[in-house]
């Protein structure tokens, strides 16, 4: 049984379905005029003395920015203007992203705590001895009842969101679940069920109605792919296709047949515009160049053998180093 699927009056562990929770989770935050990928990074970048230096944290993944904001050079107030920031980068994140404010919504009156293994006792709680302030936890309540009174914040625009086309295809750093895309690509488990990362945002924005068709398609194969409704996603459609772990035999073959076989599906549904995460570079450790590479020429054969049909394609990148390859890539076209 999977740590959200077990009843409990709190949530102390901002992982699997409850990761959005996270200042590590993947999701573009403007903050004092600068993009950062993650909350994390907005976070981090405030510490540094030099507000010139900030723009450094732009484009770091969440792990970069916490290792990055351990050598810069702080300000001498950062102890007494932490809380406050924090409680800023929080607002930012969720009113940015109205589809993680009804998640934090969704949470009810659950307790939330910032579970850990690495000590830290001030933002969150150590799982360990139970000890903590779980300053974090309290940001995230007090947004939450925010919300209940004042409502969810209207969708911010973001015009630059979408580049191209380079021959047919599109790239995007914003988060899948908002596309307007007919159909949007699901990077599943063998068993549909969902999980964290892509599987869990995308089950999470679907409702349980998609879990519940899922649970009818007896699984997934590695390299196969199968499509379900989008319910409550703009999307109409979801497909889901399980890519290889890596390595493994045969992980190149069948990462480019998940891009295929849900080309495949899409068309056989009269599908026009589809949107696809990096599928495999998460969890399952596919060199993210490499799968890159494969994603790109997989998608560009396929355009081409099917010129007769009219198919948008965009490639989902909130990851930054997964933009900056997939772009390389369409631009090498």
């Amino acid at each position: 049984m999977r740590y959200y699927e077990t009843p409990r009056a709190e949530i102390d562990w901002f992982r699997e379905e409850y990761e959005f929770l996270s200042n590590f989770y993947p999701s573009k935050v403007v903050f004092d005029g600068i993009t950062y990928y993650n909350s994390e990074a907005a976070y981090q970048a405030q510490k540094c003395k030099n507000p010139e230096e900030r723009i450094g944290f732009e484009k770091l993944s969440s792990d970069e920015a916490k290792r990055l904001g351990q050598k810069v050079e702080m300000r001498s107030d950062w102890d007494d203007v932490k809380f406050g920031i924090m409680e800023q980068v929080v607002y930012a994140k969720f009113t940015q992203n109205p589809t993680l404010a009804q998640n934090l919504l969704d949470t009810g009156d659950k307790v939330l705590k910032e579970g850990n293994y690495w000590k830290d006792v001030y933002w969150g709680v150590d799982i360990r001895t139970g000890e903590g302030e779980n300053n974090l936890g309290k940001i995230l309540m007090a947004l939450r009842d925010y919300f209940r009174k004042n409502g969810i914040p209207e969708e911010m625009s973001d015009s630059n969101s979408l580049k191209g086309p380079f021959e047919g295809m599109y790239i995007s750093d914003r988060d899948i679940t908002l596309s307007d895309c007919e159909c949007i690509v699901n990077a599943a488990n063998e068993t549909l069920l969902g999980g964290s990362g892509v599987d869990g945002a995308i089950h999470r924005a679907a409702g349980p109605e998609l879990r519940e068709e899922c649970s009818k398609l007896s699984g997934c194969r590695v390299g196969e792919a199968k499509l379900t409704g989008g319910y409550r996603l703009k999307a109409k459609y979801v497909i889901h296709t399980v890519g290889p772990k890596y390595p493994t035999e045969h992980c190149q073959k069948n990462l480019a047949k998940c891009y295929t076989e849900s080309l495949n599906l899409a068309k056989e549904h009269g599908v026009h515009s589809i949107e696809f995460p990096s599928i495999s570079t998460g969890k399952f450790s596919y060199p993210k160049k490499e799968a890159c590479k494969i994603a790109v020429e997989t998608v560009y054969n396929w355009l081409r053998e099917n010129k007769g049909y009219d198919m948008k394609v965009v490639f989902c990148c909130v990851d930054p180093k997964i933009y900056e390859l997939i772009y390389a890539e369409l631009n090498s076209i």
